[in-house]
């Protein structure tokens, strides 16, 4: 009979080769389907590995930067699309002069692009050095989640 209060079996740490392949994946996957596969390394190999834990991190950081930035971007382009419609509904048409809510929307619309762009670049650039067994730390991540294993000490 198995005992119900037995901890779980650890996982055993990943191969350098396999770490090198996760982290790389982490970063491509990344780039084309933001934070979702970001989550799901975290989740799933943040404890098999030093460098595929540095790596997962650091773009699980970049991504919930990125989804910062973009929620911004979108707030402003929001602002500005109401602001467009709100001077322009009761306006006479043809409306005279160009509309400012446009000049809002649009910076909030390039805003996201340049997240969008910065992202895809760095991640490249965090691939190429997880495909060389290197470390890499984004120069754009705020730090929301640690890098470093917590301690399971209880002293």
């Amino acid at each position: 009979m198995t005992d119900p209060y037995a901890s779980p079996p650890s996982l055993s740490p990943l191969q350098p080769a396999e770490e090198k392949q996760y982290a790389l994946l982490t970063h491509l996957l990344s780039i084309f389907f933001g934070f979702i596969p970001a989550l799901i390394f975290f989740v799933a190999y943040r404890e098999r590995g030093p460098l595929v834990r540095q790596h997962v991190v650091t773009e699980w950081n970049l991504q919930l930067t990125a989804l910062v930035a973009q929620a911004i971007g979108f707030a402003i382009a929001l602002i500005g699309w109401v602001n467009v419609y709100a001077t322009t509904i009761d306006a006479p048409s043809p409306s005279p002069g160009f509309p400012p809510g446009l000049i809002v929307f649009f910076i909030g619309y390039v805003l996201i692009g340049a997240v969008t762009l910065v992202r895809a670049i760095f991640g490249i650039i965090a691939a190429v050095a997880a495909h060389r067994g290197r470390f890499y730390r984004y120069p754009v991540a705020i730090r929301f989640v640690r890098e470093q294993p917590r301690s399971t000490d209880a002293a």
